[in-house]
């Protein structure tokens, strides 16, 4: 498992969250990454004056800034660190933040976790503009928590599902998350007004429980008027740890993950997201 810290409070939050899931997955590692974008060419002064920095003046920066931010992932690795799970602190420099995929091949992680609380998509509103660019170009099944988020054991994941959608593989990465943790997936279709029957929608769901030969779910059709509010009342009414969603495809699943000027975008959660990619 892959974590990203911006050695802040969500941060380390996340990390926190990070280490309970490690344990009950019974991991033995987990890396803590703190991506510094170096500073190039650009004004700063340690008198608050303006002036442009020659070659040597970066590097020294660049080289005490590094320094700093090795020594605090350090010390937040050493409290994370348990008998059963060591926490791997590394600093590196990247011009971009959002491009995980040469970490987690590095690193031979499986799941990347971080934390946002910008608001304005649902991805911005749920994850922050980076999460919605790292869940973009990420490979690699990811997991994201909010300021509000809450977490415990997980053990039961709510798995929301466009029946209509053709390609339904992010359902892999999922159900091998869920058999790990000994979670029970709750299949949830929302039907939207005009849409099929519930019955259809059912059948829709067993065939792919079937298909991806999964052993420890439940299978659920609610009406609403919308996507969002669906998902949110089966939240409300039922004791779920954990939202799994698959990030691409070209429905209403789609459109609840990447958002739409137009759209009610869930506004009100507290469970942690992972977010599964469609191959």
């Amino acid at each position: 498992m892959l974590v990203t810290t911006e050695l802040d409070e969500l941060s380390a939050k996340v990390a926190r969250f990070a280490v309970n899931l490690s344990t009950q997955l019974g991991a033995a590692e987990l890396v803590l990454l703190n991506v510094i974008v170096p500073v190039t060419n650009q004004t700063f002064s340690a008198t608050g004056d303006s002036s442009i920095s020659n070659t040597k003046d970066i590097n020294l920066f660049n080289a005490a800034l590094l320094k700093k931010h090795q020594a605090l992932v350090t010390k937040e690795a050493e409290k994370l660190t348990t008998e059963k799970l060591k926490v791997r602190p590394i600093v590196r420099f990247s011009d971009s933040k959002t491009d995980l995929n040469g970490y987690m091949e590095y690193f031979n992680a499986n799941v990347a976790v971080f934390g946002s609380r910008d608001e304005h998509s649902f991805l911005n509103k749920f994850f922050g503009i980076d999460s919605e660019e790292v869940v973009r170009k990420v490979d690699y099944p990811s997991i994201i928590l909010k300021d509000e988020t809450n977490y415990g054991d997980i053990k039961n994941i709510l798995v929301a599902i466009d029946v209509n959608e053709d390609n339904q593989s992010g359902l892999n990465d999922i159900a091998n998350f869920a058999k790990q943790l000994e979670a029970k997936m709750h299949l949830l279709h929302v039907l939207v007004d005009g849409e099929a029957s519930s019955d259809e929608a059912i059948e829709k769901l067993n065939s792919l429980a079937k298909e991806f030969k999964l052993i420890n779910y439940a299978i659920n059709v609610v009406n609403n008027t919308n996507l969002e509010d669906g998902i949110k009342g089966y939240v409300r009414k039922n004791k779920v740890d954990m939202i799994a969603v698959q990030s691409q495809g070209k429905g209403k699943i789609k459109n609840l993950i990447f958002g739409s000027s137009t759209q009610d975008i869930i506004k009100e959660n507290d469970k942690p997201v992972f977010v599964s990619k469609i191959t």
